[in-house]
């Protein structure tokens, strides 16, 4: 599927002009995480907390894109544009989360259900002392480290580590590549000038597929799906599907 490669293309290249700036760490995923996980109640109050990141008040993106092409997601590798958990002052980060996927068998049938897998499994993620306390709005989130886990080494080598190994367990998924942000609050609204995009083919999929709504003249997505043979072709499997 190459509906979402011109959003990991946009994603490559943002990564690149920071990497010309000096702005840029890259890690390997961890074999093996030795941090503790999280038991069934552990919960990270504010008065335990050390670093917040995207909490509303900052800005905050969150999305994945996946693609059938290899080539473009390099697998294993994390990015981090800005600095460490342990770097930070106590408070509140602007924060980004973009993680890139490719995968096979993804078909204008099964897409949907896919994604919504794989982004329901960021909430599986145990690590003591890392809470997703929410997240408010679609390609938002909002997360907290406690006190005790910044003071234990808490990275984010570690939680990237973790939700690509999560991710790795859907056997559809080949290559797992993770980029954070928490450099500044314009990158990552940069990075939601990307991201806004890749919401529209979302909620475009949303209507098509939860709504059941094929009515192209009264679709607010209707320029684009026009823009997009994917999206036209699930549309099409749909309709023959509930026929």
């Amino acid at each position: 599927m190459r509906l979402f490669n011109p959003i990991i293309e946009e994603i490559k290249k943002f990564i690149a002009t920071r990497i010309q700036n000096g702005k840029v760490l890259e890690y390997k995923v961890l074999n093996e995480i030795s941090w503790p996980e999280a038991g069934p109640t552990d919960i990270v109050f504010k008065s335990e907390t050390e670093i917040e990141l995207g909490n509303p008040k900052d800005e905050s993106v969150s999305f994945l894109a996946w693609t059938g092409d290899k080539s473009l997601v390099r697998d294993g590798i994390i990015t981090l544009i800005g600095p460490d958990i342990k770097e930070m002052e106590p408070g509140s980060i602007p924060f980004g989360k973009i993680v890139l996927i490719s995968g096979s068998g993804f078909n204008e049938e099964n897409c949907y259900d896919r994604f919504r897998e794989m982004d329901l499994s960021r909430y599986d993620i145990s690590l003591k002392g890392y809470m997703m306390r929410a997240v408010s709005q679609y390609m938002r989130e909002w997360s907290r480290v406690s006190r005790e886990a910044v003071e234990n080494g808490f990275s984010f080598p570690i939680l990237g580590s973790a939700l690509s190994q999560k991710l790795k367990e859907f056997n559809y998924i080949d290559t797992v590549e993770i980029l954070f942000v928490t450099s500044s609050a314009e990158d990552v609204r940069e990075l939601k000038k990307t991201g806004d995009r890749f919401l529209q083919y979302i909620n475009a999929m949303t209507k098509m597929t939860e709504e059941m709504d094929f009515q192209c003249e009264s679709c607010e997505f209707q320029e684009i799906c026009d823009d997009a043979e994917e999206l036209r072709n699930m549309r099409r499997s749909l309709i023959e599907k509930g026929k």
